[in-house]
């Protein structure tokens, strides 16, 4: 009797054995090579220590890097204070005349130039009366001129005597009464050409229209608001400081912003003037901040929190500018730990030395120069990363390739780095 023929799986189950074998097959050889495995020494540590490698296998081989040790200063104390964002000037543009509107330019978020027409009134009547005046204008010219022939014709008789005093009189007069009605005229032309002019309604500087308050048909009395218009290319934060920090606070002093709707920016502000009268319920004292707003990205009404340094200066540790990363809401550094190295000594981290990479999250502070104030968990002398900092990864090996050194400001109690009033504005 013959063999009953073999079973065969089904093809979903024989495509899952495949993926798990291989998966399988892929899991082991990166095992092995981040153990080092293989008895050759080709991939392991063996191999590596041959070639003059870092241990671990070329998976951890140890990029170099450049560092900059963090240094102690002394810093004021760092105060949060809220605001809330405003354009630093803005216009409820009002009609200088009265009339019925006939054209509407601009709506609400537009962006003008100043000088840009808004609206336009009706002009009928003036066009009319301006077009009568000018005619009556040019009229009264005309007799002028020919007045003024007289008189000169006059005059040469008089000279000979050959005319009464009173008919060259009578020609002085004629005279003098026509130039007089061509200033009058040339006056009324004049008040009607600017009424013309002012039935057309312009922006008086660059910036947006926030709200129009009119439309086609309706009519508007003289002093009546057409347009809202702001100027955000700069904008005003109005802040309170309590009494005992307004001494610190001098007109230019720079401070750091944000704001809640736009994470991850930080603008830098200046006081711009400080309300000498204290609000007596509090005791506080109105400052204004002025903020560059090139973008547009702050709008009027967003809430503003101002980081000031100011009162008793104490100790602060500073860092290199270039060793800061910003990701998001966070600002992290990239510390160089010897200790985590297999047979590194402790607190030996010279060109050429290894190490790992550990993150550290700080708080910024003020910035001078090269430098930055941050804390959080930073000692000083220890190294952080200020170039490739952007590609390391906690646990990382690392090599030093250089370790730089800027000049470090002065700690000097009597001026805290925060406070420099005679920084001049950007």
């Amino acid at each position: 009797m013959p063999a009953p023929p073999p079973r065969r799986l089904p093809t979903f189950v024989a495509i899952l054995l495949g993926v798990a074998i291989g998966a399988g097959l892929m899991f082991g050889g990166v095992w092995w090579a981040f153990s080092g495995g293989g008895a050759d020494g080709v991939s392991g540590a063996s191999g590596d220590a041959a070639a003059g490698g870092a241990p671990g296998g070329p998976a951890f081989s140890a990029p170099p890097v450049d560092v900059v040790a963090a240094v102690e200063t002394i810093a004021a104390e760092q105060v949060q204070l809220l605001g809330t964002a405003r354009p630093a000037r803005q216009s409820a543009v009002a009609s200088e005349v009265d009339g019925l509107v006939a054209e509407l330019f601009v709506d609400e978020g537009d962006a003008v130039q100043a000088g840009d027409p808004l609206v336009r009134l009706r002009t009928t009547a003036v066009e009319q009366q301006l077009a009568a005046a000018g005619a009556a204008r040019d009229e009264t010219e005309a007799r002028l001129a020919r007045a003024t022939a007289d008189f000169d014709r006059l005059a040469s008789l008089r000279d000979r005597q050959a005319i009464s005093a009173r008919e060259y009189d009578q020609a002085v007069a004629d005279r003098d009464a026509f130039a007089q009605g061509v200033r009058r005229l040339e006056a009324e032309v004049a008040r009607l050409e600017d009424q013309f002019d002012r039935a057309t309604i312009r922006a008086p500087f660059a910036g947006r229209i926030s709200e129009v308050t009119v439309e086609v048909g309706e009519w508007v009395d003289r002093g009546n608001q057409i347009v809202s218009l702001l100027d955000l290319a700069r904008v005003e934060v109005a802040i309170q400081i309590a009494e005992r920090y307004i001494s610190a606070v001098p007109v230019g002093f720079q401070v750091d912003v944000r704001f809640d709707a736009l994470p991850g920016r930080q603008y830098s502000g200046r006081v711009h003037a400080v309300v000498p009268e204290a609000i007596p319920e509090a005791r506080t004292f109105p400052v204004l901040l002025h903020i560059r707003n090139g973008d547009l990205a702050i709008k009027s009404g967003m809430a503003a929190r101002v980081s000031a340094q100011l009162g008793s200066p104490q100790p602060a540790m500073l860092v290199a500018k270039d060793a800061v990363v910003r990701r998001g809401d966070q600002v992290l550094l990239f510390r160089i730990d010897p200790a985590a190295m297999p047979g590194a000594p402790a607190g030996e981290l010279g060109e050429g030395a290894t190490g790992v990479i550990a993150q550290v999250s700080v708080d910024p502070g003020p910035a001078r120069g090269e430098w930055q104030v941050v804390y959080g968990p930073v000692s000083a002398g220890e190294v952080f990363v200020v170039r490739g900092n952007e590609r390391v990864f906690p646990g990382q090996p690392v090599s030093i390739a250089n370790i730089r050194t800027p000049v470090v400001p002065e700690a000097n109690p009597d001026r805290p780095i925060a406070i420099d009033p005679r920084q001049s504005e950007q």
